[in-house]
């Protein structure tokens, strides 16, 4: 939830090189921040790209769960012109 604000700025990119970066990048912290917990993803069933898949799906269920209640997040929102290039 801490990254939220930060990840919709990079999902409002279309998927460019950028956001794949920050979508790594995230997915690395996330797995440095369990393991400093103690807590161990089963490799077999979560490899690297299976964790980020799962971080892309919470962020796109959130921005979806956000359209049905009027509000518009991400690349929607530039499309709109919500959101100007510069954000």
């Amino acid at each position: 939830m801490a990254n939220r604000e930060e990840y919709l700025r990079h999902s409002a990119l279309n998927y460019t090189i950028q956001q794949k970066k920050y979508n790594n990048k995230l997915t690395e912290r996330l797995l440095d921040l369990a393991a400093e917990h103690l807590y161990v993803f089963n490799e077999e069933e979560f490899s690297f790209v299976t964790v980020r898949d799962r971080i892309r799906c919470f962020y796109k269920s959130y921005v979806q769960s956000s359209k049905k209640r009027g509000i518009v997040l991400g690349y929607a929102a530039r499309k709109a012109g919500i959101l100007t290039p510069a954000e």
